[in-house]
């Protein structure tokens, strides 16, 4: 006979089973609390931010999403203006660019006072589901979660730098001098070559330093690039002139930048090609003192001698014939 402990085992088992049954239909998993991030956390008003959240209710249409509102200062949930929409990942997480610099550097502003230019500006999440966006100066309602965004300046920055090329036009893939000035002294620029009214750049074309005064200027050559770039152009935007946007970044910026990163300064070059200039492959000169003029001398010098050689011949035949004459 088996032992008393033995035959408890099937009846531990059955109750645990009745409790916990097999598979995950019968097990409960907590929700984990929606949270979300600013990244970066702190930095001027008019930083490019992004919004990162996880923990969110599952979405549970495909459109279903959370809409950011900057919430106005000393509020807790008057909406100031819409940042942005993102949806929801089937694990709960979004991520979105946060836009409007303008309205943030306004509402750090209305915050601080002209001694204390630190505070804090507060991001609001919301379901989009639950009801049509949130006019200014509106309660916001049913708010997920709040995150906050240190700021260190109350004022967009002014830009102060300005580029210029030279020429301004030309072939597609033609030699430019880039120049700059009004750059902070010993920033490392980078010269970045686009389609104008695209963000994102092609390609870059050279990295140059500012000077002491805050100016640089360097010979880019566009090359393939450049064409590229015109080719791309003209399919996209055949009736907006024929040009080329070079911009100037930060080559190493103190806070990475989220997302395309916003230009220093640009310039504009107008193309008046869309192909690479061809260049002869082993073809040779016809005139001067190359392989070819002296292949030509081969084949002229006998060509004259034997010219001169049949007028003598000719010449003696006719002195023949008159002697026999006379």
């Amino acid at each position: 006979m088996l032992p008393k402990r033995l035959l408890l085992l099937p009846a531990l088992a059955a109750a645990a089973f009745a409790v916990f049954p097999l598979g995950t239909a019968g097990m409960a998993y907590a929700q984990p609390e929606p949270t979300m991030v600013i990244s970066p956390p702190s930095g001027p008003c008019d930083t490019p931010l992004e919004a990162r959240g996880s923990g969110f209710p599952l979405p549970r249409a495909p459109t279903e999403a959370v809409r950011l509102y900057l919430v106005r200062p000393a509020t807790e949930d008057i909406n100031m203006v819409v940042l942005n929409a993102a949806s929801v990942q089937p694990d709960g997480a979004f991520t979105a660019r946060l836009g409007s610099a303008e309205t943030r550097c306004q509402a750090a502003a209305l915050d601080s006072e002209a001694e204390h230019p630190t505070g804090h500006l507060l991001i609001a999440a919301t379901s989009t589901l639950r009801g049509p966006s949130v006019e200014p100066g509106q309660p916001i309602p049913d708010i997920i979660v709040v995150a906050q965004y240190e700021y260190t300046t109350t004022t967009l920055h002014v830009p102060t730098e300005t580029m210029a090329v030279s020429p301004t036009s030309g072939p597609c893939d033609g030699t430019i001098e880039v120049s700059g000035s009004g750059f902070e002294p010993g920033m490392e620029v980078r010269l970045d070559l686009g389609r104008p009214g695209s963000d994102a750049a092609m390609g870059t074309l050279a990295s140059v330093v500012a000077g002491a005064d805050g100016r640089f200027a360097v010979e880019v050559t566009l090359g393939q690039l450049g064409c590229r770039a015109a080719q791309a152009h003209m399919i996209v935007a055949k009736s907006s002139p024929p040009q080329l946007g070079i911009g100037a970044y930060e080559a190493a910026p103190s806070t990475p930048p989220v997302g395309i990163p916003p230009g220093l300064a640009g310039a504009r070059y107008t193309f008046t090609t869309t192909e690479v200039t061809a260049t002869p492959s082993g073809a040779l000169p016809v005139t001067g003192t190359g392989p070819a003029s002296d292949a030509a001398h081969a084949f002229v010098l006998p060509l004259l001698a034997g010219l001169a050689a049949i007028g003598l011949l000719a010449v003696a035949v006719c002195l023949y014939a008159r002697q026999r004459r006379t």
